[in-house]
Order: C-alpha cells, then sequence, then structure tokens
C-alpha cells in the first residue's frame, strides 16, 4: 500500500480508550483495507469506524449486521504504511514491518472511548444513539461517528454518548462514547 500522503501527526486524529481495555477480555481485530480502497489511495484516519467486508477486509461505516471496528492506527500511520521518506523525499524511519494491516476495537467490548472522528456541529448528550457515517461509494467522510437519523433496531448502533463532545488532552475535539453493538435492519444513509 502506498499513499501521496506523509504519515499523520497523533494528536490530529485519534482514538483513546479511557476505560476498560487492555485486559484478558479485550477484542480487537487485524485485517487490511479493502483492495479497491487500497488501489485508491483511500485515506482512513485513526479513530473512524469500520467494518469487515466479504473478504476479510476494513471498509468505512457501519454495517447492518457486522460489528463496528474502531480504528487503532490509520493508512497513513508508519506502522501501516511506510514509504521511507516524507512528501518532500526527506528519509524518515522504516517501521519493522509494515503490513498494511489496521487494527481496532470491536464494539462489542467494555470500553469507554474517545474519538476525534465524529460529525462536528452537532449537538451529543449523554445517551444519544451512534451510528457511523456510510455511502453507497466509500467517502473521505465515512466512519465518522454521528447522533444524525439514528433509529434502534432500523440503524446500525455502534455506540452511546457517554460525557458527549469536548477537547481531548491533546486540545483536539473529540467525543466521548461507550461502545454498543446493536444491528440494524438498514445500513445508515444521509
Amino acid at each position: 500500500m502506498s499513499l501521496s500522503s506523509p504519515p499523520g501527526l497523533l494528536t490530529e486524529h485519534g482514538l483513546d480508550v479511557k476505560k476498560g481495555w487492555f485486559d484478558m477480555a479485550s477484542l480487537d481485530y487485524s485485517a487490511k483495507l479493502a483492495a479497491s480502497l487500497r488501489s485508491a489511495n483511500f485515506l482512513l484516519k485513526r479513530g473512524r469506524t469500520v467494518h469487515v467486508d466479504t473478504n476479510g477486509e476494513f471498509v468505512p461505516g457501519a454495517h447492518k449486521t457486522c460489528p463496528a471496528i474502531f480504528l487503532l492506527n490509520g493508512t497513513d500511520d508508519a506502522d501501516v504504511n511506510n514509504p521511507g521518506t516524507t512528501a518532500a523525499g526527506n528519509f524518515m524511519h522504516i517501521a519493522v514491518a509494515p503490513t498494511g494491516k489496521l487494527s481496532g476495537l470491536v464494539a462489542t467490548g467494555g470500553y469507554e472511548i474517545s474519538t476525534t472522528e465524529f460529525v462536528t456541529g452537532q449537538t451529543y448528550n449523554p445517551g444519544d444513539l451512534l451510528t457511523a457515517t456510510r455511502t453507497a461509494t466509500p467517502a473521505a467522510t465515512d466512519g465518522r461517528l454521528t447522533n444524525e437519523s439514528v433509529t434502534q433496531y432500523v440503524t446500525p448502533v455502534v455506540g452511546v454518548v457517554s460525557s458527549g463532545a469536548g477537547k481531548n488532552h491533546h486540545g483536539i475535539q473529540a467525543l466521548s462514547f461507550w461502545c454498543v453493538w446493536l444491528p440494524g435492519a438498514t445500513n445508515w444513509a444521509p
């Protein structure tokens, strides 16, 4: 996998597990980004929500029957993709074995998470149900959490707002929520 963009800063996009991970009951999953998205140099930031497709690869957004997975790393992270140089052509370290695999926490775990990857400009109250954006053709905005148009048992639910939106310990806007997995009858649609 080769991206045209340089690695991202760790504080710009992220997933911070506030409670519940890592212990013997933790559940995570690793897979590559879907081949069609890799060939298109699709950029998927850490903190986004994905699910596994029928090929066992990640695609962004919530799915009606596949549990959500919250990414711990993104496609532009050096442990996933590392060409060895920056965008300016300067040498940087080469990771031991960047294989293109991403990893994340499965929404069935007992975690409280804070993510920078959510639809801003909305009000998030404790108890609001969350899903993750998904379009028919994957877009750069897919995989962000939202409480817009979420209907229990209709829309796939991937979380419940805990303390809401606010600045995280890096000073970046983030949304805090508890992981919940509730399949839906249909995929989320804007």
